[in-house]
């Protein structure tokens, strides 16, 4: 059986000031980002994990690092768990969440199919869902457990395609930094058994 411990990154600078990074820009953990690392750590550290994976952003790797110290396990980075890319959209302090549902809304009403609307020069969820699905098929024969480090999009991408949530519906999981979502595969089945558990910042 495989046992996925999918984590969202520790607080970042730009999560600190509010500012939309999707894959596009990039920054290093906050001091409260390094102490929710070192809490989420200890954890895990009786959960037997036989690998680490993280996309190949700071704020990922970063925490994954963490992790890797106290745990001993090895990391492997994989560019498909990286976050959204949100194109022109990356660096704005006002949600871009809002900002993209209007444009999405009005893309609809232009006629356009729901797939093929993106942010400018940005991916949608049906790009994003389909980095993820590669990414569960290279894992799906593991045993064991690991973690994966990603981010808060691509968690909720995670999670939505093995719930069988319509991608329109991705975006209403929480994922709050360093969150716990527990997810298995066993007897060719993918079943999420906890989401966004935030417990061991208590």
């Amino acid at each position: 059986m495989l046992k996925i411990f999918l984590i969202r990154h520790a607080q970042s600078s730009h999560n600190k000031t509010g500012i939309a990074q999707g894959s596009d820009i990039d920054s290093e953990l906050s001091e409260e980002g390094l102490e929710q690392a070192k809490k989420l750590a200890k954890r895990l550290q009786n959960e037997n994990i036989i690998a680490i994976y993280c996309s190949d952003l700071k704020r990922s790797f970063g925490t994954a690092k963490i992790l890797s110290n106290l745990l001993g396990t090895k990391i492997i980075q994989d560019h498909n768990l990286r976050e959204l890319k949100i194109g022109d959209w990356s660096g704005i302090t006002k949600d871009p969440l809002d900002k993209w549902i209007k444009y999405y809304d009005e893309q609809k009403k232009l006629g356009i199919p729901r797939e093929e609307i993106r942010p400018p020069n940005g991916e949608n969820s049906w790009d994003h869902m389909a980095r993820i699905k590669k990414f569960l098929e290279s894992i799906k024969n593991i045993d064991g457990n690991i973690i994966v480090v990603a981010h808060s999009g691509t968690n909720k991408v995670f999670i939505g395609t093995i719930k069988g949530t319509d991608p329109d519906e991705f975006y209403t999981f929480k994922q709050d930094n360093v969150c716990i979502n527990e997810i298995v595969y066993k007897g060719k089945k993918w079943k999420v058994k906890k989401i966004n558990d935030t417990s061991h910042l208590l």
